[in-house]
C-alpha cells in the first residue's frame, strides 16, 4: 500500500534502537525525512547513518526527553534542517526494575515518570504549536499492554504507560479540531534492547500466555505506527491499539 508519506517530516524519539529505529526504517521506505532523537549519542550516530543510507534526509539529535528545553530545541533543529514537523513518534522509554511496589520508594519512580510520561508530554508540547498553526499533524506514542491493565512488579511502569494512554485520549479531544490525530500503540512484550533480559528460554515460558506462541519483534509494531502516521488513518484518533499476539484476549 502506498501510504502517500513522501515528503513528510517525522521526529522519532528513542530512534537509535528498538521500536524507534525500526519505525524510522519503515518511515524511510515511505520517503519520510527523519530526525532521530536519542540519549545515546554513539548509537544515534550509527542509526542516523543507516537510515540516511536508505535515501532519505536524516538528522540525529542527542536528547534527554525529560528536558523540555531540549525537546523544543529538537523541534527547532528539525524545522531548520528538514522542514515543519508533520509526525511525532514518541518511542523513547525505559523499563525499570521488576520490583514489588512495596519494595520501592519515590527515588525509584522519578526517572520512570520523567521519561516515560513526562518525556512524552514534553515532546507533544514541543510540536503542538506548529501543528496547530498548520492545522495538521500525527502524534503516535508507544504505550504498553501494561498501561491498559497493570501487573505486579510493573506497577510504576504500568502507571506511566497508563498515563500515556490518558494523555493520548485527552490530546485527541483537544486537537481534533486542528486535524491533528493522536494515537497510542500498546505492544505486548517485545524483544528489544529494553527487554534484553529476555532470552530464548524466557521467551518460551512467556509465550505460553500468547495465543500466537511467541513474543513480539520491532517489525510487528512498526508497520502500525507507520500506518497511523499516514492520512490513510485520518479518521483514527484517541485510540490505544494493542499489538500483542493475542495476549489477554483468550
Amino acid at each position: 500500500m502506498d501510504l502517500e508519506l513522501e515528503g513528510k517530516v517525522a521526529v522519532v524519539t528513542g530512534g537509535a534502537s528498538g521500536l524507534g529505529l525500526e519505525t524510522a526504517r519503515y518511515l524511510a521506505r515511505e520517503g519520510v525525512a527523519l530526525l532521530l532523537a536519542d540519549v545515546d549519542g554513539e548509537a544515534l550516530k550509527v542509526a542516523a547513518e543507516e537510515v540516511s543510507s536508505m535515501g532519505t534526509a536524516t538528522r540525529g539529535f542527542e536528547l534527554d526527553v525529560g528536558d523540555y528545553d531540549l525537546c523544543r530545541a529538537m523541534v527547532t533543529d528539525a524545522e531548520k534542517g528538514l522542514g515543519p514537523v508533520d509526525i511525532l513518534v514518541n518511542s523513547a522509554g525505559i523499563g525499570g526494575d521488576l520490583n514489588f511496589f512495596s519494595d520501592t520508594d519515590p527515588a525509584d519512580w522519578r526517572e520512570l515518570l520523567a521519561i516515560n510520561l513526562g518525556g512524552v508530554m514534553n515532546c507533544c508540547r514541543a510540536v503542538t504549536d506548529g501543528m496547530i498553526e498548520r492545522r495538521y499533524g500525527k502524534i503516535i506514542s508507544m504505550a504498553s499492554e501494561a498501561g491498559r491493565a497493570n501487573e505486579k512488579r510493573m506497577v510504576v511502569y504500568g502507571t506511566t504507560k497508563g498515563g500515556v494512554i490518558s494523555l493520548t485520549r485527552g490530546l485527541a479531544a483537544e486537537l481534533g479540531r486542528y486535524s491533528i490525530n493522536v494515537n497510542a500503540v500498546c505492544p505486548g512484550i517485545t524483544r528489544t534492547p529494553m527487554t534484553a533480559y529476555v532470552n530464548d528460554e524466557i521467551e518460551a515460558e512467556f509465550a505460553r500466555s500468547y495465543p500466537l506462541g511467541r513474543l513480539g519483534r520491532p517489525g510487528d509494531i512498526a508497520p502500525l505506527v507507520t500506518f497511523l502516521a499516514s492520512d490513510r488513518a485520518s479518521w483514527i484518533t484517541g485510540q490505544a491499539i494493542s499489538v500483542n499476539g493475542g495476549f489477554g484476549r483468550h
